[in-house]
């Protein structure tokens, strides 16, 4: 049993002071320090300066580890440029990301606040690390390959990766399935894909409207696209339509990545069907996708998360960079409303999404908490969500299941 205390807590719905928290694996109690340790005698107290804020940890629902190696390697401004780059490289970059570049990236995240992460896997080559990493991951083995002569082969190997996920499976390691995107997997692969979710009750993630060339593609097979899979797959027409692709998630809530290119009939269908969105705008914008309409997102009432996605189409995995670029990204919004939506959708609404028992400072919740250092100057109590964004770098301290990480 802990007991910490902090001048503040962000839960994150609200703010409180003068509390503190009781937790062992979980959270059991939240009152006054003093009643605390009176009805806790033999817990271990942890006490923070008076500028400090206990909050839950974050959750980054979309990073793809396996190209951490990257720094300089790829090209940025356009998303074809990019996509173009990734298939020149990555038999390079790869292998170069090695067991000891994905600790690093994990670490990273660990020291930023991050206590949970979706990661998504092409190859599984990072599926023993992330089995053994502190966090709760969510392993999301994906599958990809729009031609259907070789749909068998990669279905067997997508199914093969997933048994190996499977038996690693614990409480904090979550497998659950990709569909890489509507323009990259055939709809046969597709909807096994989905039929094998829905049987095994796993959460399915999937990359859905991201660029102006997707939408072109699969609306009128013409744009950038057109070029591309003409020259690398011999291929004339999309392997989908985005609202048969769509329907396909019915009665699945999945998680959509990136969603900038959406029409409003395919909002529609996310939001009648509960999924969510996942929110990437560092790699939106390196790669020339433009931004989410957040304020529309919000006003239909979908769920939505901020995510880093990874180091192939970002400068960092640490959740407060992206943060940051979130506020100046949404301009138009005012930036403590933003500030305290973008802490929930990196704590309590990524929780809802994938599934987990976290993301609230609340009694029956996993103490997956982080603590945060506030500027001492600060005096209005309602703009703490906005200076630890702007004002946050790393963390204190993590705990995971009431464990301690420094």
């Amino acid at each position: 049993m802990k007991i910490v205390k902090t001048k503040y807590i962000l839960t994150p719905d609200k703010i409180i002071s003068d509390r503190a928290v009781a937790f062992d694996e979980k959270i059991v109690d939240i009152d006054e320090f003093e009643i605390l340790k009176e009805k806790y005698p033999d817990a271990k107290i942890v006490e923070y300066e008076n500028n400090s804020c206990l909050l839950p940890g974050f959750i980054n629902s979309h990073v793809h580890l396996e190209f951490s190696a990257n720094k300089a390697s790829l090209s940025y401004g356009d998303f074809i440029i990019w996509l173009n780059s990734v298939i020149k490289k990555r038999e390079e970059l790869i292998p170069k990301c090695d067991e000891d570049c994905l600790k690093n990236a994990i670490d990273t995240m660990l020291k930023s606040g991050i206590t949970s992460f979706g990661a998504v896997s092409s190859y599984g080559y990072d599926m023993n690390v992330c089995s053994q990493a502190p966090q709760r991951v969510v392993y999301f083995n994906e599958i990809i390959g729009s031609n259907p002569a070789a749909a068998d082969v990669l279905y067997n190997d997508f199914i093969q990766r997933v048994k190996e996920s499977i038996k690693l499976k614990d409480e904090k390691f979550i497998p659950a399935i990709a569909i890489h995107s509507p323009y990259s997997v055939h709809r046969v692969l597709v909807e096994k894909a989905i039929e094998f979710a829905k049987k095994n009750s796993f959460l399915i993630s999937t990359h859905f409207m991201e660029s102006r060339a997707e939408r072109e593609w699969l609306d009128k097979a013409t744009g950038d696209f057109k070029a591309f899979f003409e020259d690398f797959l011999n291929q004339s027409i999309p392997a989908n339509r985005a609202l048969d692709f769509l329907e396909m998630f019915n009665g699945t809530n999945s998680l959509f990545v990136h969603t900038v290119w959406c029409n409003e009939k395919e909002l529609e269908i996310i939001e009648k069907n509960r999924h969510s969105i996942i929110h990437c705008p560092v790699s939106n914008r390196l790669l020339g996708n433009g931004a989410l309409d957040i304020g529309k997102i919000k006003y239909l009432g979908i769920n939505f998360l901020t995510a880093t996605d990874g180091l192939s189409s970002n400068y960092s995995l640490n959740l407060y960079e992206e943060l940051k670029s979130a506020l100046f990204v949404h301009y138009y919004i005012d930036p403590n409303v933003l500030a305290m939506d973008l802490i929930r959708s990196v704590t309590k609404n990524a929780a809802a999404a994938l599934k987990l028992n976290c993301g609230e400072i609340e009694i029956g919740k996993y103490a997956d908490l982080q603590i945060v250092e506030l500027p001492e100057d600060l005096d209005n109590l309602n703009e703490i969500p906005l200076n630890i964004i702007l004002h946050t770098k790393k963390v204190k301290n993590v705990f995971i299941s009431g464990e301690m990480y420094e």
